[in-house]
């Protein structure tokens, strides 16, 4: 046999491939290839294939694939046991087969050794040999976590061995072939810079100079667009040599070798960046195929020498420091002006490698490396700069000046004075203009390495003057502003700065509270850490308020800063105050920006999206977006996305939401802010509607309330409900969070409408626990307001959740007292659509009768209002009653009616329910072809809406129906799908039908009846 991953996971015996099943089998082979020769436990495999939430029936349906892979080899042929149990779990020997990936590491580590030892033209063939094994992206086709992080660093491989191929054939004078294929990989790769650094070499060797010096342009724009940063050394080093056209980089001589000729393998599509986990050591001592990982590559041996690599330099994070700069003007002794380091500093990795960027030298022509610090007050931006500036500051024995530009603002002549006399010059014989304080002071620092702090800075016309002129020295700003002129005209590096994450913020405790408390009380510190939102100022508050009082237990402080209407003044004791660093970005807002950031506040959800703020404002969405941004841009906000609709979301953080409530309540005009927060929450209400009559096909099955719906423009619904889940699913939070507000403002028709307008998407996405709580709300809102109406309407919905997770007697309870609710108030058509889910609950119960009575006493009201999709619903159930009963032909006959009904709907979920029941009664009358149609049909609808319990369902009676008509293949390939889905949504019920039709499947059965219904609540 051969094995291969180096694509779609192949597996062949003598040339003849060998079909594999369905997708867990294929990932439980992946992983025994990607560890073969090694144990891999059943826990392992479990998580793999099923992304980390394997279901309670994970052991056994590892055991079912391990068995069908055994039954696969022998099949094949294949003596003796390729797959061994071997406690925890299996392990796989491929013995005397064959396997690409192995052969391609072999190739890849010949071609190291052969470059190493001078024989460049045997090792470009070693590396194309290795590339000629390669079919496609590795491990095509299979998805998860685990195996996504493995075709990484798969594709990662293949990259180095497409790179180290072209630099050999460079260097066997290979250049004018390379020009074409190297500028394809350049196109899919964009930010690799070794594989620009071949391209840039080829073209100029081939004699296009102007084509390499773009090559390095347009590759220095994506790295400052997207990363922020230079290019790498090597890469400028080259672009220098380029434009004074060095001898160093001449073409060599052209080497023409037959096997060399031969074009590399075509390039493949790249697969999506993950981190890569090591694999753990080997106990058996056999390599894993990973362990390639832990062999230094030449450049890294190279690197660890102390010497750049030759193709592409990977940048030290602090490199050696000269003990001076040749040339430079002798002076009085190095300044230091530095602050103390900030000894309780913690966490800011991802930052301070940024900042480590900066430490790549220019030359004294180039311009300064500049960063940015930014973000809201109190979240760290100089505790960063100092405790950054203290680790490099040997990377600058010139000296290191530090300015507080925030604590007394000054002029910048003044500033430029204190940093003059640092500096050594007389303080006596200063220039008296700022303009010549500025040309001495660059005059100062030509020629030296000068690390420049400037913190707190307000403006870029406070930063511009103290910038030094020359690439030997660095300058790092702090602010709270964006300052997007020293970004745009100095090339400044954005750093912005969030808030701690938990294990950062319970670390900041833990250096600063002594005494074991919060190591003692682990829930409880990361209580304290979550109260304090993770803002670094607001952690050292909380833990130097411990540190002080050491009778106080963790959880005495956690407790005082639950009660949100006190926590701001907790955090704003002494001489360092929470609330005195809000005010600092708050109080340069404008009075409007102010305002607008008051009200947001007003709204309790988790985020917004510009169109709701729109409504809050009552403005057009550009002009809100434009608000929101100025917000973001003060720090005030946050902003994430964009969501499935394309729209970008904006959220508090905690604390700030806070301050700005508090803000709000100082409101002269309270009454109209609560107006506007009303009408943002209506919005929602106007939204979800328009969402419903789209997914429902018009608006079906759902009763509304008086509540109003505000205005929402027709082009702006349109491209929200494009489609109309990825709304709800992007929605979902907020919509919950409004029903609660309104329940809690007494809005009971809002809170009670939007439940209902909501909840039908909830039964899409299997959601039950969702559409209780709104259900459960709502109800809340109508008893306490008295709305009979709303009160009925609720109490139908959560007797439908009920029913929907099982709970049928429960549900009954429920359906009957809305039943009685509803009569009583004179709602016909909410009556007639709860009659519906009761009749499902009895019949559910076994009493078809009195189901029967109340779908059939349901039609004309249904009729009378048009609702299209409760007469088909309605219709579905009598038609499972009469399967129930032994009529196929009747319940045929009921089905086709419930069909056209539906198609006057679209695709519509009601319309999937009404062709699955149809193919269902079809199936049990022997009409198997009319029966896979229907059952067709019902699946390119759900498909399309990502349902994947009403998938399932349908895949079921697919599989039933393919293996009554003697297509056992496609059959099992509809159960295991069918299978999957399942056990992402959890049901119970439809998991034991599946594993029934399962075992009758792997005996080679026939089933007389049909087994499943798709759910209709």
């Amino acid at each position: 046999m051969r094995f291969g991953l180096l694509g779609t996971l192949r597996l062949t015996c003598e040339e003849r491939e060998i079909r594999l099943g369905g997708a867990r089998q294929r990932a439980v082979l992946a992983l025994l290839l990607l560890r073969h020769g090694r144990t891999v436990s059943v826990d392992e495999l479990a998580e793999t294939v099923w992304d980390g939430s394997p279901p309670p029936t994970a052991r056994t349906q590892i055991s079912i694939c391990v068995a069908q892979l055994r039954k696969l080899f022998r099949e094949a042929g294949v003596e003796g046991e390729v797959i061994v149990t071997s406690h925890p779990g299996y392990r796989l020997d491929t013995g005397d087969h064959g396997f690409d990936l192995v052969d391609f590491l072999a190739l890849t580590g010949q071609a190291s050794a052969l470059a190493g030892s001078g024989r460049t033209a045997e090792a470009a063939d070693a590396h194309r040999r290795a590339l000629a094994l390669w079919r496609g992206p590795a491990l095509d086709g299979l998805t998860g976590y685990a195996l996504e992080q493995e075709a990484c660093w798969l594709e990662e491989q293949r990259l180095n061995a497409l790179d180290g191929h072209a630099e050999l054939r460079l260097a066997l004078g290979r250049h004018q072939e390379l020009t074409a294929e190297l500028a394809a990989l350049v196109r899919e790769h964009p930010l690799r810079e070794r594989t620009r650094h071949s391209l840039m070499l080829a073209q100029y060797r081939s004699g296009y100079r102007a084509d390499a010096l773009e090559t390095f342009r347009a590759g220095h724009q994506l790295s400052i667009d997207e990363l922020g940063l230079e290019p790498g050394t090597a890469l400028r080093e080259l672009h220098n040599a380029v434009l004074r056209e060095d001898p160093a980089i001449a073409a060599p001589p052209t080497v023409h070798d037959p096997v060399c000729d031969v074009p590399a393998a075509p390039v493949v599509r790249e697969v999506p960046a993950a981190p890569l986990v090591p694999a753990a050591p080997a106990a058996t001592g056999m390599r894993d195929v990973r362990d390639v990982r832990d062999v230094p590559t030449a450049s890294v041996a190279a690197e660890e020498a102390g010497n750049p690599p030759a193709a592409h330099g990977a940048r030290r994070p602090v490199p050696p420091v000269p003990a001076a700069l040749p040339g430079a003007p002798a002076g009085p002794a190095a300044p230091s002006d530095l602050p103390p380091n900030i000894p309780s500093f913690t966490g800011r990795t991802a930052e301070t490698e940024v900042l480590d960027a900066l430490l790549d030298g220019r030359g004294d022509g180039e311009p300064p490396r500049v960063a940015l610090v930014t973000g809201v007050a109190g979240i760290g931006k100089t505790a960063l700069a100092v405790h950054w500036s203290h680790r490099v500051a040997a990377a600058f024995p010139d000296g290191c000046l530090h300015v507080d530009l925030g604590s007394a603002p000054a002029a910048p002549g003044e500033v430029l004075g204190r940093l003059l006399r640092s500096l050594g010059a007389p303080g006596d014989r200063l220039p008296d203009d700022e303009a010549s304080r500025i040309s001495l002071y660059r005059r100062l620092l030509r020629g030296r390495q000068v690390l420049v702090v400037l913190d707190d800075a307000s403006s870029f016309a406070q930063v511009a003057p103290l910038l030094p002129a020359n690439g030997g020295c660095c300058v790092v700003v702090t602010s709270r502003e964006t300052m997007e002129e020293l970004v745009l005209r100095h090339g400044a590096v954005r750093v912005p700065l969030g808030v701690l994450d938990g294990a950062e913020s319970t670390a900041l405790l833990d250096r600063i509270v002594t005494g074991g408390r919060t190591v003692a009380s682990p829930a409880q510190t990361t209580r304290l850490a979550e109260l304090c939102d993770g803002l670094p100022l607001a952690l050292c508050i909380a833990a130097a308020r411990l540190a002080t009082r050491p009778h106080w237990t963790v959880r005495r402080l956690a407790d005082r800063l639950a009660d949100e209407h006190r926590r701001l003044d907790e955090l704003s004791l002494g001489g360092s105050r929470v609330r005195a660093s809000f005010e600092l970005s708050y109080g340069c807002l404008s009075p409007r920006l102010a305002s607008v950031y008051q009200r947001l506040s007003l709204l309790d959800v988790p985020d917004v999206p510009a169109w709701a703020v729109a409504a809050l404002l009552d403005c057009p969405v550009e002009t809100a977006e434009q608000y929101l941004d100025e917000l973001v841009d003060a720090h005030l906000l946050e902003v994430s996305g964009p969501d499935a609709t394309g729209q970008y979301r904006y959220r508090f953080q905690r604390l700030l939401r806070l301050y700005a409530r508090e803000r709000a309540q100082e409101d002269p005009d309270r009454p109209a802010a609560e107006a506007d927060r009303d009408r943002a929450l209506h919005s929602w209400l106007t939204v979800a509607e328009a969402a419903h009559r789209r997914e429902y096909g018009g608006d079906h099955s759902v009763v509304h309330g008086p509540a109003s719906r505000p205005h929402v423009d027709q082009d702006l619904l349109d491209d929200l409900l494009d489609r109309p889940l990825d709304w709800f699913d992007s929605e979902r939070h907020c919509l919950m969070a409004a029903v609660t507000q309104s329940a809690r403002l007494g809005l009971a028709s809002l809170a009670w409408d939007l439940a209902a307008s909501t909840v039908g998407f909830c039964e899409i996405r299997s959601d039950t626990d969702g559409w209780r709580r709104l259900c459960e709300e709502g109800l809340a809102a109508s008893r306490a307001a008295g709305d009979r109406q709303g009160e009925g309407v609720m109490l139908g919905e959560l007797g439908a959740s009920l029913l929907y997770r099982g709970e049928s007697e429960n549900a009954v309870r429920f359906l009957e007292e809305a039943d009685g609710v509803l009569r009583a108030g004179g709602e016909v058509y909410g009556a007639a659509l709860n009659a519906c889910k009761l009749a499902v609950a009895v019949r559910q119960r076994g009493d078809a009768d009195r189901a029967r009575v109340l779908l059939d006493g349901a039609l004309p009201a249904l009729r009378a209002a048009g609702d299209l999709s409760a007469q088909a619903h309605a219709l579905n159930n009598l038609a499972q009653i009469a399967l129930d009963a032994g009529d196929a032909e009747e319940a045929v006959r009921l089905g086709g009616e419930a069909v056209a009904l539906a198609r006057g709907l679209g695709a519509t979920r009601g319309a999937a329910q009404a062709f699955h029941r149809l193919g269902r009664a079809l199936l049990a009358a022997g009409r198997l072809p009319e029966a896979e149609a229907a059952l067709t049909e019902a699946a390119g609808i759900v498909r399309t809406k990502r349902d994947r319990l009403g998938m399932a369902y349908v895949l079921l009676g697919l599989a039933e129906a393919r293996l009554r008509a003697g297509r056992a293949d496609r059959a099992g390939e509809d159960l295991d799908a069918a299978l999957d889905l399942a056990e992402e949504t959890g049901s119970t019920v439809l998991l034991g039908r599946l594993h029934l039709l399962q075992a009758q499947l792997n005996e080679k059965t026939e089933l007389d009846e049909p087994v499943a219904e798709l759910p209709q609540a």
